[in-house]
């Protein structure tokens, strides 16, 4: 048992919902555009390249974000930070939700990017140093399920709202914003990491690790390029990074895929959207109950094994029609397998002096692939057809699964300062 495994119940629950706020929000507004921009583009008469811009705009601010907020987290503390990159959600959000023109929206989005970048580290950072060890992956799952159900809530707010007419995304860039300030209100009461404060020397105490117990040599951001951290980051960054290649480029277009293959309304798209989305919750609901018992290693293999063979043979059958839903449910299911791992398998490898700039930095590099992924799938459809690009993005998968079968470690049910990684001091 870990010497953090017995903190109170109280403020295991509280820092679970905060920190999975900051992952639903990321899913509302990360999603919202899939199915606005068939309409932005209308009324501002986008060139493609304008609308690839706009609707990959959030990630490339992430890039940003992740890097930055990740190394402020470690510098000043998780809590400290938690409030301000909500306030990105809020204000940009709104600027967002009245923009007038291309250059508008996208430097609204960009900037809203930079917030959503900047929680990945800091909310996945703190839910790994306040969970229980031998629990701590069906926590760390289940706050970054919250992101579906934010995806989820932005179909059913769309739905609502959709009767408005064509203005109708401006509504719901405005929900988006207003329900991000009652999560800042809660976070910046939240208590900071003892792991932070131990890390830090503001706390030593003979029943806690000790500062280089948590720290294990490594003291700088470039630290994470050296020795053993170095195969930690070169790890977790390549296949974060072609995970997201594969996902983004494929998820933020269900609405795009299910109106040109599949149906005419728009209705019957945004119920198609809905279901898949309900398809990732299950697969997440599913994942909690083997993420501790099999361990991180197999569920990332088998989320990533079962993309590969998913996305091969859709391509090959070039599945069209009303199957495309339950193909894609049972797609986005098995893909959580794979995402949520991916996602907090840094927090994990990484000792606590770097754990946010890790986690920071590898979702920089994974936001790369998100951006090349939404970015070309488009002009892979045109130049491949669908088929052919769910063949391609199903290699991508294929390498993935073989970098992690060589590379991945197994973390379950140990402590972070038995599971994280650092460089030999003499």
């Amino acid at each position: 048992m870990g010497h953090f495994d017995n903190i109170p119940t109280s403020i295991k629950v509280k820092s679970f919902f905060v920190s999975s706020a900051g992952f639903f929000l990321d899913g509302y507004d990360l999603s919202v555009i899939s199915f606005a921009i068939y309409f932005i583009s209308s009324e501002f008469k986008l060139a493609s390249i304008q609308t690839g811009l706009i609707t990959s705009s959030s990630l490339m601010g992430m890039i940003l974000g992740a890097i930055l907020f990740g190394l402020l987290s470690d510098k000043m503390g998780r809590s400290r930070i938690m409030g301000i990159d909500l306030i990105f959600f809020a204000f940009f959000g709104l600027t967002a939700a009245l923009s007038q023109n291309f250059l508008e929206l996208f430097i609204s989005r960009l900037l809203l990017g930079i917030g959503i970048g900047g929680d990945y580290p800091v909310s996945s950072t703190l839910m790994a140093e306040f969970s229980p060890s031998p629990s701590r992956g069906r926590y760390l799952t289940g706050s970054v399920s919250m992101y579906w159900i934010g995806t989820l809530l932005s179909a059913v707010v769309t739905l609502f709202l959709l009767p408005l007419g064509p203005y109708f995304w401006r509504w719901v860039f405005l929900v988006g914003a207003i329900i991000s300030v009652p999560i800042i209100l809660v976070r910046i009461r939240l208590s900071e990491s003892p792991r932070w404060l131990i890390s830090k020397g503001i706390i030593k105490n003979s029943g806690l690790p000790r500062q280089e117990d948590e720290n294990k040599g490594v003291r700088r951001y470039l630290d994470l390029f050296k020795g053993e951290v170095l195969y930690i980051t070169l790890f977790v960054s390549s296949v974060w990074f072609l995970f997201d290649v594969a996902s983004y480029g494929i998820g933020l277009y269900y609405p795009f895929i299910l109106r040109q293959f599949a149906f005419p309304s728009n209705y019957e798209v945004l119920y198609g959207t809905m279901l898949i989305g309900i398809g990732a919750i299950i697969g997440y609901i599913i994942a909690e109950f083997f993420i501790d018992s099999l361990g991180r290693k197999m569920v990332l293999l088998v989320g990533l094994g079962s993309m590969s063979l998913l996305l091969i043979l859709g391509g090959l059958v070039k599945i069209t029609g009303t199957l495309l839903v339950p193909y894609f449910m049972s797609f986005v299911a098995l893909e959580q397998w794979a995402g949520a791992v991916t996602l907090f398998y840094p927090t994990e490898l990484f000792p606590t002096s770097v754990r946010s700039s890790g986690q920071g930095f590898a979702t920089a590099v994974s936001r790369v692939g998100a951006v090349l992924g939404v970015t070309y799938f488009p002009t892979m459809t045109k130049l491949l057809g669908f088929s052919t690009s769910l063949v391609v993005f199903g290699i991508i998968c294929t390498l993935a699964f073989i970098i992690s079968l060589l590379m991945a470690k197994e973390t379950k049910k140990k402590p972070l300062e038995e599971t994280s990684v650092g460089l030999k001091t003499t």
